[in-house]
């Protein structure tokens, strides 16, 4: 297998679940109403103080929809790679998913920013034009943390991409359906991954010690991947993909735990995967789900409580569990009804959810109610009002940017394939 060439590994037979336009309904529906989440969240919390300090204490609904949207990729993404196509349309089709709409938002932003609608941390514009840049690659959150963030909620699909490159390497090596023992594998570090020192590459605790670790640990990956590799061409990706993945992950700028929390969410939605295509047995899938909830669980009793400095609030460990545990409940209970259509609104909602979860972030700071209309609160006017707007402004970015440029990637996905099956085959001499 090249880097160009076709994944040696058929797809798997994924048993019978709804579809609807080639998609997973119960998915779409997952992804809508995580997406929905979040956008309630970050909308409701500038709004209602009360319900900010339950948020932060108790139960976070932001934080619940990205682990849920953690678990479907982890769910999709392996059957997105193991289509049969090569590595390199993979990543072709993810670049053109992801980052135009991306780079629109980012650029809308800026645009709003300088007509003070849309505000930026001050840390962001010490060094704005650094920072941008960083912005573009979309794993800023791992270059300089959140105070690098021009979108807030972006920080999220920084480990979504870091998630891409680990599965590119696993993919290579030919681990790629060893899901049960990664997924065991990555549950069981959030351990050790607690003690973890943060950002050991650019943080401020960061030394000649810490840098060499990673210099060290990335090397070993790369030595073992590449030996891995069926052929000198895919040994040299895999380098190339170890020496981007592990120092990024090693410079994760939050609670270590947490970063590991993450990996092994979605590494968990690939073993759930792996029951509905029939690869696994399900008991040992859902082994799997109950030994990830149960080690969250004992995990989050070690959290030392911590002062939120926003709403003064103090944040316990009961926060974790209470908000992790319902999103894997949640997704495991969408699986269940797998073979079941959902409602076209909701439908519709998971495929714009990608770009309602970028763009809700873009009206939070449009002006507000200041009084009460036919009896009703101006707070609650002011969040139907932005909530609505992001969603008329993603149904828009879908139809004229997000679709068009997904589009456009499989058409270049086709000529691809196209090129390739023109390309005469080798000739073999014995």
């Amino acid at each position: 297998m090249t880097a160009d060439s076709t994944v040696a590994v058929a797809p798997a037979p994924v048993e019978r679940v709804a579809r609807r336009g080639g998609r997973y309904e119960f998915l779409d529906a997952l992804r809508g109403l995580a997406a929905f989440a979040v956008v309630i969240q970050h909308v409701s919390e500038r709004l209602f103080p009360a319900y900010f300090r339950f948020s932060q204490a108790y139960f976070g609904l932001g934080e619940f929809g990205v682990f849920v949207f953690f678990l479907v990729s982890g769910f999709i993404i392996p059957a997105s790679m193991e289509r049969g196509r090569s590595l390199g349309q993979f990543w072709v089709g993810r670049f053109f998913r992801l980052y135009p709409l991306f780079w629109a938002c980012l650029t809308a932003a800026m645009l709003l920013y300088s007509v003070n609608q849309f505000g930026l941390r001050a840390s962001y514009l010490e060094h704005s034009v650094r920072n941008f840049l960083a912005n573009l690659t979309m794993v800023q959150f791992f270059l300089g943390g959140e105070n690098i963030l021009i979108i807030g909620a972006s920080w999220s699909l920084a480990y979504e991409l870091v998630f891409y490159l680990f599965l590119s390497l696993l993919l290579i090596a030919g681990l790629n359906r060893k899901s049960v023992p990664l997924a065991v594998l990555a549950v069981a570090l959030i351990i050790p991954g607690a003690f973890l020192p943060v950002a050991m590459v650019t943080g401020a605790g960061a030394n000649a010690g810490t840098r060499t670790a990673v210099v060290v640990l990335t090397i070993v990956v790369a030595m073992v991947f590449a030996t891995l590799a069926s052929n000198r061409r895919m040994a040299l990706t895999a380098i190339g993909l170890a020496f981007l993945t592990v120092p990024l992950v090693l410079n994760q700028p939050g609670a270590s735990a947490m970063t590991f929390g993450y990996f092994a969410t979605m590494f968990v939605g690939t073993v759930l995967y792996r029951i509905t295509s029939g690869e696994i047995a399900a008991w040992r899938g859902w082994a799997v789900f109950g030994f990830a909830i149960g080690l969250i669980f004992f995990v989050s009793t070690f959290l030392q409580p911590t002062l939120d400095p926003i709403t003064g609030v103090w944040i316990t460990w009961v926060k974790q569990p209470l908000t992790i545990i319902p999103a894997y409940l949640f997704f495991a209970a969408f699986l269940f009804l797998r073979r079941y259509s959902f409602p076209q609104p909701l439908l519709y909602l998971g495929r714009i959810s990608y770009s309602l979860y970028l763009v809700h972030a873009l009206v939070l700071d449009f002006p507000r109610w200041h009084s009460s209309v036919l009896g009703v609160p101006p707070q609650w006017l002011t969040l139907l009002t932005l909530v609505t707007a992001a969603l008329v402004i993603a149904a828009v970015t879908y139809r004229v940017i997000e679709q068009p440029c997904h589009n456009y990637g499989h058409r270049v996905i086709k000529r691809m394939e196209a090129r390739k099956r023109a390309e005469p085959a080798p000739v073999t001499t014995g």
